[in-house]
C-alpha cells in the first residue's frame, strides 16, 4: 500500500485525526492517530479497527518520519496482519489507507482520503451523517422508528434536573468548561447493566444549556465494541472515543429530539433546525464553537 508523495508538514502537538466509515453494514472500520503530546515526529496511539474481521489494533509510539509519513504493521491477536500508511499533508490533515486480514477475512486496501483534527479539542469525523435507511429491511426500519417514538414519549421536553435525578452525571474525570452550552451526562449503572438500547435506561443524553434553562436533545445509547448489534439493521451510526489509554470502551450512537423525520433523529451530527422546531428551550448560538464533538449536520 502506498501513498503518493507530496509536501507535507508535521502535526501538532497532541492533536487527534479520526477517519471512521460506518456507511455499510458489517463492515464498519476506523483508523485514529493521537499525536505525542511532546512529540511531534510520534504517534502516541493509533487505533484501527475492522468490524468485518471483528479486531481492533491498538499501537503506541508510531514514528513519523521528517517527511510526515507513517508506515505501520504488525500481527492481530489471534493471528492475522494489519497495515496502516499515511502522510501528513498539512499539519492538520492526514491522507492514507489500511488494510486487515484475519481468519480468511480481508478487509482489502482501504483509503481515508482527508482525516481532519481539531487539534484534540475540535470535531473528529465519525462517518456519514445520515442514517442508511436505503439498505435497511422494512423489520429494520419498523424497529428504527418504534425506537424513535418511545425515546420523544419518554424524554421529550426533559430538562437537566429531571435527568439528574434519575442518576445522570456529569463525566467528573472530563467535566465541560464552564461556558459549555452543550454537553453529556452519563449514568454508569447503565453503563454497567448489560442491556442495550433500553429506551428507559439510556447510557447517555446531550444536554443543551443556555440562559438559565436546559433542555435533553436525546439520548446516546452505547454499546460494547465489537460486532455491530443486531438493532435496526445499518441506520445507527457508530462512533467511538478512546481512553487516554487507547482502549476502545463503547461504540455509540445517538437519537435526536426530532420528528417525523426518523432520517434525522438517526444523524451522526447536530441536526440544528429540526431540534429548534421540536424543543423550544434549544436555540443554536451562531458561531459557537463545536463541543462534545458534535457538528452541526
Amino acid at each position: 500500500m502506498l501513498v503518493a508523495a507530496v509536501q507535507a508538514a508535521l502535526p501538532p502537538r497532541g492533536a487527534e485525526f479520526s477517519f471512521a466509515d460506518h456507511a455499510t453494514a458489517g463492515k464498519d472500520w476506523h483508523v485514529d492517530f493521537t499525536i505525542d503530546a511532546k512529540h511531534r515526529d510520534k504517534i502516541r496511539t493509533l487505533i484501527v479497527y475492522s468490524e468485518q474481521c471483528d479486531a481492533t489494533v491498538v499501537k503506541r509510539d508510531v514514528p513519523i518520519s521528517p517527511a510526515g509519513v507513517v508506515a505501520a504493521g504488525g500481527g492481530v491477536d489471534g493471528g492475522g496482519t494489519w497495515k496502516v500508511d499515511a502522510t501528513f499533508q498539512e499539519t492538520r490533515k492526514i491522507v492514507g489507507t489500511m488494510q486487515m486480514i484475519r481468519d480468511g477475512c480481508d478487509t482489502g486496501v482501504l483509503s481515508y482520503p482527508t482525516a481532519i483534527t481539531g487539534d484534540g479539542t475540535g470535531p473528529h469525523d465519525h462517518g456519514a451523517k445520515y442514517a442508511d435507511f436505503a439498505s435497511s429491511t422494512l423489520a429494520e426500519r419498523r424497529q428504527a422508528r418504534r425506537m424513535q417514538a418511545r425515546v420523544l414519549k419518554l424524554w421529550h421536553g426533559a430538562t437537566l434536573a429531571d435527568v439528574t435525578r434519575l442518576g445522570y452525571h456529569i463525566n467528573r474525570s472530563h467535566p465541560p468548561m464552564a461556558t459549555a452550552l452543550m454537553f453529556h451526562v452519563y449514568n454508569t449503572r447503565y453503563e454497567k447493566d448489560k442491556r442495550i438500547f433500553d429506551p428507559k435506561r439510556p447510557e447517555s443524553f446531550v444536554i443543551w444549556r443556555a440562559n438559565g434553562k436546559s433542555v435533553v436533545l436525546g439520548p446516546m445509547f452505547r454499546v460494547p465494541p465489537g460486532k455491530r448489534p443486531r438493532f435496526a439493521g445499518p441506520i445507527p451510526i457508530y462512533h467511538f472515543h478512546p481512553s487516554a489509554s487507547g482502549k476502545i470502551v463503547s461504540l455509540m450512537t445517538h437519537v435526536w429530539m426530532v420528528k417525523p423525520n426518523h432520517k434525522i433523529a438517526y444523524a451522526n451530527c447536530l441536526p440544528v433546525t429540526q431540534l429548534e422546531l421540536y424543543n423550544p428551550a434549544f436555540r443554536w448560538v451562531p458561531g459557537q464553537p463545536p463541543q462534545e464533538h458534535l457538528e452541526p449536520c
